[in-house]
């Protein structure tokens, strides 16, 4: 209906522009042309965004007005009446009615070990889910499938729990494992050949905020507002970065068809205060790999930095490139690349807390040290941003480099790339649902053109599996990993049961995380910034049951 109302719009307003009138000059003429074209690609823009998200802008616009007019206290008031219903949501699903056995203080004795142990071996019933393999929850290896990786890390990380990898010389052991570990990782996304360096993170959101902060202090004292520029696909912990270190974050929009980066919208945005442009290989929501070889000689012609986010590809990409897997090139082996972030915690099947920021030029690493030489305690230095590390995570990410070798990584790449195939397969027998892109690795972004897409999520929700769902355009996305090789058909046959659901219940109510993102697509930002900041308040609640 609408569509049709604009196609007449257009017309009348056509004839209106084009029909005779003697008295109209020539430049009177040009002056209607150029402002119906303006109209057309209004209307085009709009019906581009789409329902939601065009009625987003208006209640934003609306609630911004109304801001600037209203006391603050009304203001104020109102936002968080919006807000109540779905905080209380996720309190209930976070809390519950509260644990009969919290802890508020410290207890006044000492509880024995077999005490402790029962309440751990009771909480870790809670995650049973997770153990089957129908629970995601970023974490990417299965022990049941490698037994002996946990034996090997338990093992590891008890000889060394009690180190500290800021007294490199008192802990020699940890600073070896260390830098092999950096080294292993440069070797296998081809930085050693090129001279590159790298540093150990404890985890990915670390990492980029490492490589923002060397872009940032590299630049100066030229580029006093240093700008970045990525996709709207780039991970949320870049916009952390840049708000942490007061760097300007400019997004550009991706392609519709491809979900890659607009390569056009880059070159559009490179400017004087430029200092990096950001790929991600590939992006989370959609398992895609931005253009990196495009995108690296853009800023090599440009003189500026090109950081590749391979937090989530990490292994398996450089694996699967081993294999004859994926023929795109994101790595040091691209001419341009100039920063990586490589998570180990992910597909190199470590324990959570490790990953390696990389830099071509060793002038980048050494631009994010903050040496102290002034203060009372002497000379202080550390080669991140923390300064006590435990050395328990390193030596047992070391143990896992070396116990699942280059053969076992070449394994697993094979298997998830199975994996991706066989999911896909299975959303394309489906009919209803449609691949919304081809993905390169990790992650399968599933759509449809006939059903509401979170509803088969909320469905698949209540059947036990946490489905990932984005939005712009909807989307419900399958991480593969290891679980995947033993519950990939049990997924299948409940994906298919839950499209049939959807279809005999067009009505069916949107629960859930997958509601959560239904709503953020036409849902004012100010009251999803509020929501967002209020879960981080919940979550590290004590609730004690009355």
């Amino acid at each position: 209906m609408v569509t049709k109302t604009v196609t007449w719009a257009v017309a009348l307003a056509a004839v209106a522009t084009f029909a005779p009138h003697r008295q109209w000059t020539l430049a009177r003429k040009i002056e209607r042309v150029v402002v119906l074209l303006l109209g057309l690609k209004i209307v085009r823009d709009a019906l581009a965004l789409g329902r939601r998200r065009l009625w987003k802008i208006v209640i934003n616009w609306l609630l911004s007005s109304f801001k600037s007019v209203a006391p603050k206290s009304l203001s104020k008031s109102i936002l968080d009446k919006a807000v109540d219903g779905e905080l209380k949501m996720l309190e209930k699903k976070l809390l519950g009615e509260g644990d009969a056995d919290a802890f508020v203080a410290i207890p006044s004795a000492g509880l024995s070990r077999e005490k402790i142990s029962t309440r751990a071996r009771a909480l870790k019933k809670l995650q049973r889910a997770f153990e089957e393999g129908t629970k995601w929850g970023g974490v990417y290896h299965d022990d049941r499938i490698s037994p002996t990786l946990p034996q090997v890390q338990q093992e590891l990380w008890c000889a060394f729990n009690s180190t500290n990898l800021l007294y490199p010389t008192i802990f020699p052991g940890v600073r070896k494992f260390e830098a092999e570990i950096v080294s292993m990782v440069l070797d296998m996304i081809n930085g050693l050949k090129h001279g590159a360096v790298g540093l150990l993170s404890s985890g990915g959101t670390e990492s980029i905020l490492l490589a923002v902060l060397a872009y940032r202090e590299f630049s100066k004292p030229a580029i006093e507002e240093p700008e970045i520029i990525c996709g709207i696909t780039a991970h949320p912990a870049l916009y952390k970065a840049c708000r942490y270190f007061g760097v300007k974050l400019v997004k550009v929009p991706i392609d519709p068809k491809t979900m890659q980066m607009s390569v056009s919208a880059v070159k559009q945005r490179l400017n004087r205060n430029t200092v990096a442009i950001y790929a991600s290989a590939p992006t989370f929501t959609h398992g895609v790999i931005d253009p990196v070889e495009e995108l690296a000689a853009i800023a090599k012609a440009a003189g500026v930095g090109l950081h590749v986010d391979n937090c989530l590809g990490g292994f398996l990409a450089s694996y699967m490139s081993k294999e004859g897997l994926l023929k795109k090139r994101f790595d040091f082996s691209v001419d341009g690349v100039t920063s990586m972030s490589v998570d180990v915690h992910k597909y190199g099947f470590a324990s959570k807390g490790v990953s390696v920021v990389a830099f071509r030029d060793p002038a980048l690493r050494r631009a994010t040290y903050m040496p102290s030489t002034d203060g009372c305690e002497g000379l202080y230095v550390t080669t991140t941003l923390q300064g006590s590390r435990p050395g328990g995570v390193v030596a047992q990410a070391w143990g896992t480099l070396l116990h699942i070798g280059d053969d076992g990584y070449r394994k697993s790449a094979r298997d998830m790339h199975r994996v991706m195939e066989g999911a896909q397969a299975i959303v394309r027998e489906t009919k209803t649902l449609r691949v919304l892109t081809k993905p390169d690795l990790c992650c399968v972004p599933i759509t449809s053109d006939t059903i509401d897409i979170y509803k088969v999520a909320s469905v698949m929700e209540k059947k036990g599996w946490n489905m990932f769902t984005g939005q712009n355009p909807p989307v419900m996305t399958l991480c593969v990993g290891e679980q995947h090789l033993k519950v990939l058909e049990k997924w299948g046959a409940d994906l298919r049961d839950a499209v049939r659901q959807v279809e005999k219940n067009p009505n069916l109510k949107v629960e859930g995380n997958a509601a959560v993102y239904g709503a953020a697509a036409s849902a004012p930002d100010d009251v999803l910034d509020d929501i967002l900041r209020s879960y981080c308040d919940i979550r590290m609640r004590v609730k004690r049951r009355k």
